[in-house]
């Protein structure tokens, strides 16, 4: 474990509070999404409150995002995690925060599995807001290409253009867009630690791998059951980690423990 990689346990405000600025390559924050119920996991400490209103819950995700802003490295970006109830609030409040020109995507992740509705189109996405700090965030779309669909011309050995030029197929895949179907974690999968709203490490792996390079900083001061520190740790980047509940904290501390048994972890600290 790097020594710089840090764990904290408390409300992501006083934690960005004590961190240096311009020291991120990568935030991101996946917050409560305000769906007005109690999301509840496989043991009774790992439920939480995801109620409230508008009119508190904005004020309290813009003042998080300013401090969060003065954390990024000056080519750094943040990815904001929500759904269809508060992207769209959000995202007019970043083009405050940020700038409209530094809006740099919105990524859509698509997903199957849960319910499906009878009164009107299930709802199988979330939407996922990338800011940067200027107007040339670091950025490495060969880290995260795909292999080519069998459809596709270039996956039956290229393209031949009307100039008669033929364009080879890259050995690494396509580029990723902007939607990315990424199952939900399958109620057997290993990774599965019973957390409410854990998201899949496919979906951290390929995101700190696009915006990041080996040995950066990495932040998400909402982990929840440490998906993204998971992934960074993996992926030999360093992070910084925050949650205000403590059973989200001893959830991530075993999970990291079980999937690096031979690594230490930082000193947990709590910040009232």
């Amino acid at each position: 474990m790097n020594e710089s990689s840090r764990l904290y346990q408390g409300d992501m405000l006083d934690v960005a509070l004590l961190l240096p600025p311009e020291s991120f390559r990568l935030i991101y924050l996946d917050p409560p999404f305000l769906t007005g119920r109690e999301r509840v996991g496989s043991k009774p400490e790992y439920a939480y409150n995801d109620g409230g209103s508008l009119d508190t819950y904005l004020p309290w995700l813009e003042q998080r995002l300013i401090a969060v802003k003065k954390l990024l490295l000056p080519d750094g970006s943040l990815i904001l995690h929500l759904d269809w109830r508060t992207s769209h609030h959000a995202r007019v409040m970043l083009d405050r925060i940020f700038g409209m020109n530094r809006f740099i995507n919105e990524i859509i992740w698509h997903y199957t599995g849960g319910g499906r509705s009878k009164s009107r189109f299930s709802c199988k996405h979330d939407t996922l807001l990338w800011y940067a700090r200027n107007d040339n965030p670091y950025f490495d779309i060969e880290a995260v290409r795909v292999p080519y669909k069998p459809a596709s011309g270039y996956a039956k050995g290229g393209i031949k253009a009307a100039s008669g030029r033929h364009y080879q197929p890259n050995p690494s895949g396509t580029p990723v867009d902007d939607v990315w179907d990424i199952p939900i974690i399958n109620p057997l999968a290993s990774e599965r630690v019973g957390y409410p709203t854990q998201k899949p490490l496919r979906l951290l792996d390929r995101l700190i791998s696009a915006l990041s390079a080996p040995g950066e900083l990495v932040g998400d001061f909402c982990c929840g059951s440490g998906t993204t520190l998971v992934s960074a740790q993996k992926l030999t980047r360093r992070w910084v980690g925050a949650d205000v509940s403590p059973a989200a904290i001893a959830c991530f501390v075993d999970r990291f423990r079980s999937a690096f048994p031979n690594q230490s972890l930082p000193v947990i600290q709590k910040v009232d």
